[in-house]
C-alpha cells in the first residue's frame, strides 16, 4: 500500500527519490536490519563466553565488521530517502537516536583502543529499542497496562544484559581473572547483585571506569522506573 511503513521504524518522509523511499520502507530491508541487530545481540553474548569466543573468534569479528558497514549504509540510505532538508529527518527522535548510535559505534575506527571498540559495539543493543514496536510504544507510553509491564520486563532484562557485557569487558574480558566478571553468567549475577544492592561484588574496574559503570547502571534503572510508572499511571497509559 502506497505511503505506509512498518510501525517499528520511523516513517520515511521528505523529498528523496521515490524509488529509494520505497526501498528503505520495504519490509525486507527493514527485516534484514532488525535481524542483524538481533544477531549482534546474541554475538555480543557469545563474545563473553570463553569457549564460544575462542571457537568463533574470526566469525564474530567478521560479523561485527559487516554489521558496522551495513548500519552506516542503512542510516545513509534513510537520510537520502528523506532528502533535503535533513533537519526534518532529525526532527524525528528515533532517527536521531539511531544516527547517534551509528556515529558512536564508528569512534573506534578513529584509533580507539580495544576496550573502546568492544564497549562501542554494545551500543547496538539500544537499537533493539528503536527497532521494536513494543519497546518504542513503551517509551512513548502508548501501551495498555499488561503490555506495558511486559515491555518493561524485557527492557530491564536488556539493560542488565548490556551492563553485564560492559562489566565483563571493563574487567579485562577473556584476560580477566576468575571471579565475578570472568564470563557472561558471572557478569550477569554480579550486575543483578548491584541492581538490587544484595551481595554486590567488587566493581568490574577500579577507579573512574568502575564508578562510571555503577553510576550509569543506577541512572538507567532510575530512567526505567520513571518510564514504567509514568506509563502505568500517566496520561499516556491506556486502561
Amino acid at each position: 500500500m502506497s505511503g505506509t511503513t512498518s510501525p517499528a521504524v520511523p516513517a520515511v518522509t521528505g523529498h528523496g527519490p521515490l524509488r529509494l523511499r520505497r526501498f528503505v520502507a520495504n519490509p525486507g530491508f527493514i527485516a534484514f536490519t532488525h535481524a542483524l541487530i538481533a544477531i549482534n545481540a546474541v554475538a555480543l553474548g557469545m563474545e563473553a563466553l570463553p569457549r564460544a569466543s575462542e571457537s568463533f573468534e574470526g566469525l564474530l569479528e567478521g560479523l561485527f565488521a559487516v554489521s558496522t558497514a551495513w548500519f552506516v549504509i542503512e542510516i545513509a540510505l534513510r537520510m537520502l530517502a528523506h532528502g533535503k532538508p535533513l533537519g526534518g529527518f532529525f526532527r524525528n527522535g528515533w532517527n536521531t537516536f539511531d544516527t547517534v548510535i551509528v556515529v558512536l559505534s564508528l569512534l573506534p575506527l578513529a584509533g580507539g583502543v580495544a576496550i573502546v571498540a568492544r564497549l562501542a559495539r554494545l551500543l547496538r543493543l539500544l537499537r533493539l529499542v528503536s527497532g521494536n514496536d513494543l519497546l518504542r510504544s513503551f517509551v512513548e507510553r502508548r501501551l495498555p497496562a499488561g503490555l506495558h509491564l511486559l515491555a518493561a520486563t524485557f527492557l530491564l532484562a536488556l539493560s542488565i544484559y548490556a551492563f553485564a557485557l560492559a562489566g565483563f569487558h571493563l574487567a579485562g574480558g577473556m584476560l580477566a581473572e576468575p571471579g565475578a566478571w570472568a564470563d557472561l553468567p558471572s557478569a550477569l549475577r554480579s550486575t543483578l547483585g548491584w541492581s538490587v544492592i544484595v551481595a554486590a561484588p567488587a566493581l568490574p574496574s577500579e577507579g573512574a571506569a568502575g564508578t562510571a559503570w555503577l553510576v550509569a547502571l543506577g541512572a538507567t534503572h532510575l530512567a526505567w522506573l520513571v518510564l514504567t510508572v509514568r506509563g502505568l499511571f500517566g496520561a499516556g497509559a491506556k486502561p
